[in-house]
């Protein structure tokens, strides 16, 4: 049996699982001892556990930071909504630079892709750590996000060219949970240090366990086959970024600085103007950066779409979370990520589930259950804001991970399979690219609105607009396509895009 049937070909065997050589592999020391490692029979676990290392060191200080925030605001003399920015920055950048890495990935290989991207992450996050006021923390930290975008996608990418179709869908699950779990070691490990040392503790930290993931990276993660003869689409490139970074940057800026602001008025006329010529140089291109008939895929879009709104809900009722137990409760940093542990930990547990009933139950009716939790869960979160009833705020926290982290799989799974193998890049920077558009925007709207509010029923009305979109998100995934068994390991593109998702070519 060929190691897989797209145009690349695969390093694994869906029906044997073993891992092919690398053909670019160079016959020196160094490359005689990574055949060595990609030899031992349990490769494909090295290879999980060293992308899942490197997921998590990029992700780790995300939930003791929003924690943070507060005192960060205290310390450099910054406004809540000012300092906000320093997580919606970052989730700007993610979203215009992830795409455009994720296609890099697929031309050139996902390994040197990743590794760049590491080497650069681990220079800037101990960069950031230097920042001496709020404009230079909110420029070296996006800087350093955008460093590491390609991550993301890569070690994706990486994972599922190593493992057989039938075992996928649990390792995104493992992957899902993964990534949750990091933000919560940082909230115990993180919390106390910046009690102690202070708020630039946590870069080192951070900038130390990217450089030690980068490290085990050079030895174990393989690289996936590249395409030979294709241009990377840099006026596709430029044009979405123009475009979506002008989109997200009205809607950010136009609340807290009015509509009428010359620089937001500038954006909201670039970002229709990008996207447009974004269109129309795609539709024309030989390689597009995305291609038009994976746009036209239902099977890709639409759950793309559906995550992007629930996670408005959710990543703005994060990041309003520190903010609430701080003026509600008086919590400090450490009391504050320890009351949001539930969150990242129930989402956890609830992606490894969310894994395992997938293929049993349907992406369709997964997608759907988890988004209605979460719809209920901001009510709860609500009525505990209100009444400052903190078991119950805690256990609404819980449910709203518990709905985002069961459905995170599912998603990943139809999105990449709807893609095919060839296009793994594309899809996973698609997904993040979307997962960010929709956390600026909630966190924008929500933070923006929630201002100085210290009393309940301004609360209770921010976590009432979370739950509308955990509702809208589950109208739209009520529109998905089941990915079928054994679907193409061929890119979408190459296929009718009117077709059942995953048809055989």
């Amino acid at each position: 049996r060929p190691l897989g049937s797209g145009r690349m070909g695969k390093p694994v065997d869906d029906a044997t699982g073993a891992v092919a050589a690398d053909p670019d592999e160079p016959a020196t020391a160094w490359g005689a001892r990574r055949a060595r490692i990609r030899q031992r029979s349990n490769y494909r676990r090295l290879v999980l556990v060293t992308a899942l290392f490197g997921t998590a060191a990029g992700s780790y200080p995300v939930t003791v930071l929003s924690a943070s925030l507060p005192q960060i605001a205290d310390d450099l003399g910054a406004r809540d909504d000012t300092i906000a920015w320093v997580l919606a920055a970052p989730l700007l950048a993610f979203a215009v630079v992830t795409p455009i890495v994720g296609k890099v990935g697929d031309l050139y290989g996902h390994r040197r892709t990743y590794l760049i991207s590491f080497a650069l992450g681990a220079l800037l996050a101990f960069a950031t750590a230097l920042a001496w006021d709020t404009t230079s923390l909110i420029v070296l930290r996006t800087v350093a996000q955008a460093a590491k975008a390609a991550a993301g996608p890569s070690a994706m990418a990486m994972i599922l060219s190593t493992f057989p179709r039938r075992e996928r869908t649990r390792v995104l699950g493992t992957w899902a949970a993964v990534v949750a779990l990091s933000p919560a070691l940082g909230v115990v490990t993180g919390g106390p240090l910046i009690e102690w040392i202070g708020w630039r503790a946590l870069f080192v930290v951070q900038g130390t366990t990217v450089l030690i993931a980068l490290i085990g990276a050079l030895f174990i993660v393989p690289e996936t086959p590249r395409r030979t003869g294709v241009r990377f689409d840099l006026p596709g490139a430029a044009t979405l970024g123009l475009g979506v970074g002008g989109l997200l940057l009205s809607i950010n800026r136009g609340i807290s600085w009015g509509w009428t602001h010359p620089v937001v008025l500038v954006a909201a006329v670039v970002a229709p103007v990008g996207l447009a010529a974004f269109a129309r140089i795609e539709a024309r291109s030989s390689a597009p950066l995305l291609p038009p008939a994976l746009l036209h895929h239902r099977a890709f879009t639409r759950p793309m779409v559906a995550q992007a709104v629930l996670q408005a809900g959710y990543m703005g009722a994060m990041v309003m979370a520190p903010f609430l137990l701080a003026r509600r409760w008086g919590f400090q940093p450490t009391a504050i990520g320890l009351a949001m542990l539930p969150r990242p930990l129930s989402f956890a547990f609830f992606a490894r589930l969310g894994s395992h009933h997938d293929p049993r139950h349907g992406a369709r009716r997964v997608a759907v259950t988890g988004m209605l939790v979460f719809a209920l869960a901001m009510v709860v979160a609500g009525i505990g804001a209100y009444q400052r009833w903190l078991p119950v705020f805690l256990v609404g926290a819980m449910l709203s991970g518990a709905g985002s982290g069961y459905i995170r799989p599912t998603i990943a799974n139809a999105v990449t399979s709807a893609a095919g193998d060839d296009d793994l890049g594309v899809a996973g920077g698609s997904m993040n690219m979307l997962q960010q558009i929709g956390a600026a925007v909630g966190i924008t709207v929500l933070t923006a609105l929630m201002g100085d509010a210290v009393d309940g029923g301004r609360f209770l009305t921010l976590h009432l607009v979370a739950a509308g979109a955990g509702i809208g998100a589950a109208v739209l995934a009520t529109g998905m396509v089941d990915p079928l068994p054994g679907s193409s390991r061929r890119s979408v593109s190459t296929r009718d895009p009117g077709g059942p998702a995953g048809a055989q070519p």
